[in-house]
């Protein structure tokens, strides 16, 4: 990226979070990772952790982060390790507490908005359409790498 679209890019992120109280930052896919969208801001702006979604469509990561903030503006907060059935119609998502290990591959916006990694990330994981989640054996190879696991899941019960 060049320096110029830099700058517009973090010139706009700013804004947003003056504007919204966050942002959404989406990475596209490479022959490695999936695509991934994450939260630039909910930790300054709402005191909660930034979240991060891996491998759905850029739009719907997009309007779970969106649904999401609308949420912690209202005051809900969303704790690693945690279930919640209000992120995707009739399932449940799990919160895992990204290692910071992973920030520098991830979330590289928030380090700067940060100057570092010392501000809390949550992974929102969603299971596939019959309901398995990545860290079961049933989880289908096919999509193995689709959603990598980006800290502990303290594997629920």
């Amino acid at each position: 990226m060049l320096q110029s679209t830099k700058d517009e890019y973090h010139r706009k992120t700013l804004e947003n979070i003056e504007k919204y109280g966050f942002s959404v930052t989406h990475v596209f896919d490479n022959k490695e990772n999936s695509q991934f969208s994450y939260s630039i801001g909910l930790y300054q702006t709402y005191q909660h952790p930034e979240i991060i979604i891996i491998g759905l469509s850029q739009e719907l990561m997009d309007i779970i982060i969106d649904n999401l903030a609308d949420d912690i503006k209202k005051g809900k907060r969303y704790g690693a390790y945690s279930w919640s059935s209000d992120v995707l119609d009739d399932f449940e998502c799990y919160f895992i507490e990204v290692d910071k290990a992973n920030y520098s591959e991830y979330v590289l916006s928030d380090i700067r908005l940060y100057g570092g990694n010392n501000f809390p990330l949550l992974q929102c994981v969603y299971p596939t359409t019959e309901g398995i989640y990545p860290w079961e054996d049933a989880w289908p190879d096919n999509i193995k790498k689709l959603q990598p696991l980006l800290g502990p899941i303290n594997k629920p019960d």
